[in-house]
């Protein structure tokens, strides 16, 4: 039964995810020259989440922090670097600023994945660590805390990422203060 509830959350993720990019496609029927192209093979990533230590303490009077884990994901060729936040649903949802979020949104709902309570969601900020600077990024990640499953999705065309992942997470031994609860990559992180 329990493999099944499994299969199920991961149809569920995977339609959503699926029905994002039908609606992506639907609205730019025509292929953008200047739009960067998908490489070949697949870029080299790595997800880290820390267990955030902030979790239900306020940081205004009646504004409390809600994200379960804080992380970072790292890509390479050339490097970026975004900061995400895992929340459950409802806190999530209601960080929706632009258009395009809001459609994600509408298509996790649609697939059936706001049900879930073992699925958090982050949006995605671009990290310049030269200049220490944030700024919002169109895309998503999607964590299935029981699966482990990590899905990415990056749309950020002024520096060349447009690309999605699927990745399994691992659980770190020894998690605590600045070291990661969980570890997804499509690399060996021993090199």
């Amino acid at each position: 039964m329990r493999e099944a509830v499994i299969v199920r959350d991961e149809a569920n993720t995977r339609a959503a995810v699926h029905a994002q990019q039908a609606n992506q496609s639907a609205q730019n029927p025509t292929p953008n020259p200047s739009a960067p192209t998908r490489r070949l093979q697949e870029r080299e990533i790595a997800v880290r989440g820390f267990i955030n230590g902030r979790f239900g303490s306020t940081h205004a009077q009646g504004l409390f922090r809600r994200a379960v884990y804080n992380g970072s994901i790292e890509l390479r060729n050339p490097f970026q670097k975004y900061l995400v936040d895992f929340y459950a649903y409802a806190y999530w949802e209601v960080k929706a600023r632009s258009d395009q979020q809001v459609k994600i949104v509408t298509d996790m709902v649609s697939a059936g994945m706001d049900r879930d309570a073992d699925i958090l969601f982050s949006w995605l900020q671009h990290y310049d660590p030269v200049t220490k600077h944030k700024s919002s990024v169109a895309g998503y990640a999607v964590y299935h805390t029981k699966t482990n499953e990590i899905h990415v999705s990056i749309m950020d065309p002024e520096r060349d990422v447009v690309e999605q992942w699927w990745l399994d997470a691992r659980a770190c031994a020894n998690p605590g203060l600045k070291k990661p609860a969980f570890i997804a990559a499509n690399i060996d992180l021993n090199s």
